[in-house]
């Protein structure tokens, strides 16, 4: 298809050529041609759903049996379900559509409105029950089911966008133009000269069709607990922290609710209930007296302020931890319904940290680094050694100096230290390095971090040495 725009040369102008934009009639009686590139109006997206409001939870509850039918309806509240979003607007586009000397797009359609979110379920209330006799359990009626989550909501779907009449089209462009003849005496002759141009359309997109909103959760089943012969739950006192001399002195005493979690609570309660199977189940409250033996060959004074902290357990048994400046060596067994602690050894913590550096010894593969260790203690302490070892650079730095490069770091293995006494001699020879990094005069770098352990304590502590080997 093509469309004719005529031009005139001189004074006489035989059409108008429209170039770069449409005529501002044609703007002015089509207003959907909103620029030069497009044409149509872009739709509107859709609002998204709104969510669903979340059920309530119920409220715990505590049941004492009289022997008479009870009913309870403690379910959590169900979700609301969450609202469709709304479709995408189409595309508003032009009935009269000219062909203009550009190319085109029509306008997109507007997305859909994502679906909103269902409601979550509210929880199922817990249940505590107190009673005598088993059969005045299937009296009781009990519903505390979790609430269930809303539907989601529907995604809109998009609108669509404005489509082309045509592919395409040509725009042809003509003009007189004067043309000189070869003879003068004749008036130059007028010849049309006309152009060819391809424009092209595009359609616009279709709106994206927005994805449906989450469900809701479904809410957690309540729990329910039974408790029999008592009409509250005592109280325990299962933690405690006390000193060494007020434990050895006069003992303590730890209490605890013990408790167990069986199957087959829906043969106990009334039939057709709505409960979970597996309920909790009061068994006794454990009491345990606790004593301290001093079996140290220390003198018992020097350590009174040393802390212990006291827990029981659900399983009946105690968790003991030491603190404070001492450390204490002390096993933990049964005595009766309770527990005796008993110290074996006792040391002060800065007993650990008295360690000095004695120096290299040997050549080479047999090189060997001494610590002594100034405190009493060398026998009862694990300790165990890790090196870093850094050689010196030959050439220094312009600002820094000399420089060190790590050749190893890393724990020493058992085989390389040997203890005599209270002096640890370090086996440097057999690190995994070449022989250069031994050699008599190489500047080395030593950073030893020895880590102590007695019994739970255990500490570090850092010895540096820099110099030339042997």
């Amino acid at each position: 298809m093509k469309w004719h725009h005529w031009v005139g040369i001189g004074s006489v102008v035989v059409g108008i050529i429209m170039v770069g934009a449409i005529a501002p009639g044609v703007s002015q009686h089509y207003p959907y041609y909103n620029n030069s590139f497009s044409w149509g109006q872009t739709g509107r997206d859709g609002r998204p759903g709104r969510d669903g409001r979340s059920g309530g939870s119920a409220q715990n509850q505590t049941i004492i049996t009289d022997g008479t039918a009870r009913t309870f309806d403690l379910k959590g509240g169900d979700g609301e379900p969450g609202t469709d979003g709304e479709y995408g607007e189409a595309a508003r586009c032009s009935s009269y559509w000219r062909r203009p000397e550009h190319n085109i797009r029509g306008a997109d359609g507007g997305d859909g409105g994502r679906g909103g979110n269902g409601g979550n379920g509210g929880d199922g209330a817990d249940v505590t029950i107190f009673y005598q006799q088993p059969q005045d359990l299937r009296l009781i009626f009990i519903d505390n089911r979790g609430g269930e989550g809303g539907l989601e909501g529907r995604g809109g779907y998009g609108g669509r966008g404005c489509g082309c009449p045509y592919s395409s089209w040509v725009v042809e462009t003509c003009r007189l133009e004067e043309v000189a003849s070869n003879n003068p005496e004749e008036k130059p002759r007028k010849e049309e000269r006309c152009t060819q141009q391809r424009y092209y359309c595009t359609p616009g997109r279709n709106g994206r069709n927005a994805p449906d909103g989450n469900p809701g959760r479904n809410g957690t089943p309540g729990t329910v607990t039974l408790i029999q012969n008592l009409t509250a739950i005592p109280t325990d006192n299962p933690n405690t922290t006390i000193s060494l001399a007020a434990l050895e002195r006069s003992g303590t005493t730890l209490s605890k609710n013990i408790w167990r979690s069986p199957t087959g609570l829906r043969s106990k309660l009334a039939s057709g209930s709505q409960i979970p199977d597996t309920y909790r189940e009061y068994v006794e409250l454990f009491t345990a007296p606790i004593q301290l033996v001093w079996a140290a060959d220390q003198l018992q004074t020097a350590f009174n302020q040393a802390q212990f902290s006291l827990s029981l357990g659900d399983s009946r048994q105690l968790a003991v931890q030491q603190s404070g400046e001492a450390w204490l060596d002390y096993t933990v067994q049964p005595q009766g319904n309770g527990f005796q602690i008993q110290v074996n050894r006792a040391m002060e913590a800065d007993e650990a940290t008295q360690l000095i550096r004695q120096g290299l010894r040997g050549t080479g593969r047999d090189l060997t680094f001494s610590i002594l260790d100034l405190g009493p203690r060398s026998d009862w302490l694990d300790t165990q050694f890790m090196v870093t070892y850094r050689t010196r650079n030959p050439t220094p730095q312009f600002r820094e100096g000399y420089t060190y490069e790590t050749r190893y770091s890393g724990r020493l293995s058992p085989e390389a230290v040997q203890q005599i006494g209270s002096e640890y001699q370090l086996r440097l020879g057999d690190l995994p390095l070449a022989q250069e990094y031994f050699q008599s005069g190489m500047v080395v770098d030593l950073e030893i971090t020895a880590e102590r352990r007695f019994g739970e304590h255990q500490t570090q502590q850092v010895i540096q040495w820099r110099g030339a080997l042997p």
